[in-house]
């Protein structure tokens, strides 16, 4: 059966990938001869809200779909950080599409984030569609897989992660303990060790976090 569109487009920091992900890239995968995933932050590692490299993170993402020969996976780096979101990004992210598919996406697949609106001008995307997956059924992002893994509930962490990347539990796990400000994160909660907790004292780094980032970009 022929599919709709030739090229689906993918957008996001991916760390990690979890059931919510795989449900946007079976989406593309279905509707598109193509899907280019465009794996955000990719100059960030180690890092609070980009723990995880790029090598790992498209790893994770390559093993979620083996064999799969019409997804191509390629890194993109911030203009500044994850929260320099405007019509200059999305330029961007159009030119870095065009420059590895030799074309721009003719669907644009993505949750439905509010700062996803901010991304394109009309005239960037006036011959793409948009296919925006509601995240009401799907409420645990990829920072509480993350924290899934640092307060090790593994049997919670499969129930929203792809079985195929099951095996790599203890591996990701040990690089997010690698991570200084998951270290801090853990020597905080571990006396009383659940998600919660972890979601309090990652709330208190990211606030933070955002504050910095956010005068960088107005420098």
């Amino acid at each position: 059966m022929e599919k709709l569109y030739k090229l689906g487009l993918i957008c996001g920091r991916f760390g990690h990938m979890q059931l919510g992900h795989y449900i946007l890239f079976k989406n593309s995968l279905n509707l598109c001869q193509q899907t280019l995933v465009l794996v955000g932050s990719a100059q960030e590692e180690k890092t609070l809200r980009n723990p995880f490299s790029l090598k790992t993170r498209t790893f994770i993402i390559k093993e979620t779909f083996p064999n799969e020969e019409s997804l191509v996976i390629k890194g993109i780096n911030d203009l500044t950080n994850e929260f320099d979101v405007n019509f200059k990004w999305g330029n961007y992210v159009k030119s870095e599409t065009e420059r590895h598919m030799n074309k721009f996406a003719d669907l644009l697949i993505f949750g439905n984030d509010e700062s996803r609106k901010n991304w394109f001008s009309p005239e960037d995307i006036q011959n793409t569609s948009q296919l925006i997956i509601s995240r009401n059924n799907f409420q645990v992002s990829a920072t509480d897989v993350r924290g899934m893994l640092l307060i090790n509930n593994k049997k919670e962490w499969k129930n929203y992660t792809h079985n195929l990347i099951h095996k790599y539990y203890n591996d990701l796990r040990n690089e997010l303990l690698e991570v200084p400000v998951y270290k801090k994160i853990y020597d905080l909660c571990k006396n009383n060790l659940n998600l919660e907790n972890y979601k309090k004292y990652y709330k208190e780094f990211e606030i933070h976090d955002k504050e910095v980032k956010l005068k960088q970009i107005n420098l």
